[in-house]
Parts: C-alpha cells; sequence; structure tokens
C-alpha cells in the first residue's frame, strides 16, 4: 500500500511538473547567457526608434519645397501671400473685389491688409513669428523625424510593424501614431538570424505608407501644443476676418472710400482656407511609395544577466526610400528595448 501511494504521488507530481506553462516555453533561439544573450520570445515585441538619415534635396520632391516658400511669403507679405493664393484657388471674392472697387484705391488694398496683419498677435507674437514657427514645424516634419516600429520575436516568425512617426529626434517630446489609412503597408516578415554574441541579421522588408498624411497630423498636433488649436483654427481666431474686412473697408483716398466689406471678409476667409488647404494637400500627397530595408544588423545586450537580450544596440540598416523621386540610398539607425 504505502509503495502504491507513493507511486501514485510521484505520478501526480510529475503530471504537475509537465503541464505546459506558455510562459515556460522554450526559446526556439536556444538557451542565451549574458556574453551571448538570445532575444526575448515572452515578455512582448521589442520597441524600436528608427532613425533615417537624408537630406531635403536628395529625397524630397519639389512640392516640399513650394510648401514652404509658399508659407515663407506669407510671413514676410502675407496680403500679398494672402490674395495671391486666394485667386489662384478661384476664391469669388477675390475677382468681385477687384472688379468694383476704384483704380486709385486697387494698389493700397495690399497695404492697408498688411497694416491690419502687422496688429495681429498669436501669443504675444506677430503673426510673421507664427508663421514662421509653422515653417520650422514643416521643416521638422520633412526632415528631422524617426520612424517607431514594434519588433515581434513571440511567435513562429518575426513580425515588425511599424507603429509611429517620431518628432523626438528634432526636441520635440511627441509620437503621430500609424495605422489605419488605405494604402499603408505596415507589416513585414523578416528573417532573423541570431549569432555568437547576441549577433542579429534581419531580412529584407518592404514597408510604405501615406507619410505625408501623417507629417499633417504632426503639424497639426505641433501647433495645438503650443498655441490651443491646428493650424487653420489659430489663424482664424487671430486675424478675425470679418474686423480685418471692416478696417480696410473704412479706408479712403481723396474721398474715395474703399467699402464692400463683404468681399473683402470673403477674400480673407476664402485666402486663409486656401494657403492652409494648399499646404496639406501637397503634403498629403507625398506618399512614401517604398521604404526599403534591404538587410539590418544589430546587436542585442543583456542587462539583468538571465541569458535573454533587453536592448537593441548598434542597429543598421542599408535601406532605400521613394518619396516621389524614386530609390534613393539613406543610411538608417535602430535601437529598441523590451
Amino acid at each position: 500500500m504505502r509503495a502504491s501511494l507513493l507511486l501514485l504521488l510521484g505520478s501526480s507530481l510529475l503530471a504537475a511538473c509537465s503541464t505546459t506553462d506558455p510562459g515556460s516555453a522554450p526559446n526556439p533561439y536556444g538557451e542565451g547567457t549574458p556574453d551571448n544573450p538570445v532575444p526575448s520570445t515572452t515578455t512582448g515585441p521589442y520597441q524600436v526608434v528608427n532613425t533615417i538619415d537624408f537630406t531635403t534635396e536628395a529625397i524630397l520632391p519639389a512640392q516640399g519645397e513650394l510648401i514652404v516658400s509658399t508659407l515663407r511669403e506669407f510671413s514676410t507679405n502675407p496680403a500679398h501671400a494672402l490674395i495671391d493664393i486666394a485667386d489662384q484657388a478661384g476664391v469669388p471674392a477675390v475677382g468681385a473685389l477687384y472688379g468694383v472697387i476704384p483704380g486709385v484705391i486697387k494698389d493700397r488694398i495690399e497695404g492697408w491688409i498688411n497694416d491690419e496683419l502687422d496688429k495681429v498677435r498669436i501669443n504675444g507674437q506677430p503673426l510673421t513669428a507664427y508663421t514662421a514657427e509653422v515653417v520650422s514645424y514643416f521643416d521638422i516634419a520633412l526632415t528631422q523625424f524617426a520612424v517607431d516600429s514594434e519588433l515581434d520575436l513571440s511567435g513562429t516568425q518575426v513580425t515588425h510593424r511599424i507603429t509611429a512617426l517620431d518628432l523626438r529626434p528634432a526636441g520635440v517630446d511627441l509620437r503621430i501614431p500609424i495605422g489605419g489609412l488605405a494604402g499603408d503597408l505596415l507589416t513585414q516578415n523578416p528573417t532573423l538570424e541570431v549569432g555568437a554574441g547576441g549577433a542579429l541579421t534581419f531580412g529584407e522588408q518592404h514597408f510604405g505608407l501615406n507619410y505625408g498624411e501623417y507629417a499633417w497630423q504632426g503639424i497639426e498636433a505641433l501647433s495645438t501644443a503650443a498655441f490651443g488649436a491646428g493650424v487653420r483654427a489659430t489663424l482664424g481666431a487671430a486675424v478675425n476676418c470679418q474686423n480685418l474686412a471692416h478696417a480696410v473697408a473704412d479706408k479712403c483716398v481723396l474721398g474715395v472710400c474703399v467699402g464692400h466689406e463683404t468681399e473683402l471678409t470673403g477674400v480673407c476667409e476664402g485666402g486663409l482656407d486656401a494657403i492652409v488647404n494648399f499646404a496639406h494637400d501637397r503634403l498629403a500627397a507625398m506618399r512614401l511609395e517604398a521604404l526599403h530595408l534591404g538587410s539590418g544588423t544589430a546587436r542585442l545586450v543583456d542587462v539583468d544577466g538571465d541569458g535573454v537580450g533587453d536592448q537593441i544596440v548598434d542597429g543598421a540598416w542599408t535601406a532605400e526610400m521613394n518619396l516621389g523621386l524614386g530609390l534613393r540610398h539613406t543610411p538608417a539607425r535602430f535601437e529598441g528595448s523590451r
């Protein structure tokens, strides 16, 4: 009887010990050591920051510079930019206004509008300062960004997924989530080889995303963080087109007054709409047709001595990017942690 009880107890203990615990499944990359760590497969994906190095001239299509140059004109001669782009956009109020005001006044309209715009303050700064700030946002979103991703090694295959546009390389603590737009190609399943000393070698990957639309979301977020609202809302509240139109309508030369307050309001509102829509539409058209990662190398670091890599360091992608000018070599670095 005693032997039977011992046998029964031993069988029960053996059954308990053999119960599968998903968290204790063998690491498919083998057993690691602090000097030769293996990837983590049980604690969720590695959070990766991919920093892309490129110059504006080498990568960006012409519309990028066109956007910036238009905004710079608005910062230096806002009335001319306002009227000109409203006219180009087909705002009816422009033709209506210039078709009815006397010739002696036409040449002075821009100057009077600029006089009123000179009075505009946004967070205590003139309109030109705000516009220059927006230009800097475009520079950040077009040239000083990283792409965040997740590297999941927990399944039967490696999954690498782009997750956010990261503006921290420009000193801005802001991440714009990526996902949900038609045409995005955000997930790849590269091969992975793990070598001595925690060496990692990744295979080829192809991504694509509506980069310009995400960049616009970043610009809107930057404006909201600094000024409490997006670009168009901030401009509209500060300029106050009805007040501007009323002030300019009262201007007179030799007894001839401008009048036509309704048309002036339409020019102002239509011009602000046109400038913001111009920037947004051309930026949104800048799709990242291809982010080609030919290969990648990196190294695992075991921080806590358990033989599993906690950090990915010294990462380098052999990369090419196409933002509308064909594939251009764009070296990129990456690092990650779990």
